[in-house]
């Protein structure tokens, strides 16, 4: 048994964006890990202005003296990587480039993933988006090793998290990101110390989401062929991008907050009404209503329902 506050794990971590950087913390602190290096995004320009910006993670690891790497998805420079950082364990969470399988093969512990379902279900880019689009009750935590294959890797524990009925994209993926740092730790000391047996995922239950799944284009509410339930998760699965959008008098409307209501009015799918200080889209039920209690109208800041009709009135 080896013991990590005594010899910590030297381990390299790879990741990019805001909830990166929770888990990179909390690995940071916790004394049984020691933070060698970390592989993030080159720096991007950002803003109507263009400044050269580095990834959250970036960030955070220069503050706090760690060594920072840009692979740009070249063989050679992971080799280097290697070379340089010796890593017995490699962490990654949402680092947005696919490792090369000497990489992910070289480190004693090998390398671990933090994927937000229950895996197999949902492989791929948008977890956390798909399972609000489709109803789910509850999605999780699946803590894996890395494979060749997409979210294919064997499995070290799994944490199921509830889905709330307001649940949007970002509130939820806080929960699953505040719990994965939370327990990161004790599985990654299990697994070095030969407690876990990972579970082989079955394949023959895989689903999967792509990143074109949560486009723009697809955040288009459709009032003549979507459900109205499913227009409500549309609302809160693409917050906060690209939002919920339709189209009012010729101009772009995004929906920040939706209910589903029912009145005794009839409107044609997508026809707006104002009645009783409340805005409601039509839809393709009969009675059946989309009540917006949020909105952006382009070319406006965003607002409420009752800023929104007060504006009409003046």
């Amino acid at each position: 048994m080896r013991n990590l506050k005594e010899q910590p794990v030297r381990t390299l971590f790879l990741g990019t964006d805001w909830e990166s950087v929770e888990t990179l913390k909390a690995l940071d602190i916790d004394k049984r890990f020691e933070i060698v290096g970390v592989i993030t995004a080159v720096d991007k320009e950002m803003g109507r202005k263009q400044v050269l910006t580095p990834s959250k993670v970036k960030e955070y690891a220069v503050k706090n003296n760690i060594e920072v790497y840009h692979t740009q998805k070249q063989k050679e420079r992971y080799e280097k990587v290697l070379d340089i950082f010796k890593p017995e364990l490699i962490v990654c969470k949402a680092f947005g480039e696919i490792l090369p399988g000497f990489f992910i093969q070289y480190p004693k512990y090998k390398a671990i993933n933090i994927h937000f379902s229950i895996l197999p279900k949902y492989r791929g880019a948008v977890p956390i988006q798909k399972a609000i689009l489709e109803g789910e009750k509850e999605t999780g935590i699946s803590i894996m090793l890395m494979s060749d294959g997409m979210d294919e890797g064997d499995i070290l524990k799994i944490f199921k998290e509830p889905i709330l009925l307001d649940d949007t994209n970002l509130s939820l993926r806080k929960r699953l990101v505040k719990k994965s740092a939370e327990v990161l730790g004790d599985i990654l000391e299990d697994w070095v110390n030969g407690k876990i047996t990972p579970v082989v995922q079955d394949s023959s239950k895989a689903t999967y989401c792509w990143q074109k799944d949560i486009s723009k284009e697809n955040a288009q509410i459709l009032w003549d062929s979507m459900e109205p339930k499913y227009i409500e998760r549309l609302v809160r699965a693409m917050l906060p991008w690209p939002v919920a959008w339709c189209m009012l008098d010729g101009k772009r409307v995004k929906l920040f907050d939706v209910e589903i209501v029912d009145r005794d009015i009839f409107k044609k799918p997508g026809e707006i009404s104002y009645d009783n200080s409340e805005i409601l889209f039509g839809t393709k039920d009969d009675g059946v209503f989309v009540k917006v209690n949020e909105l952006q109208i382009e070319g406006k800041n965003k607002m409420s329902y009752t800023q929104f009709l007060n504006g009409m009135k003046s």
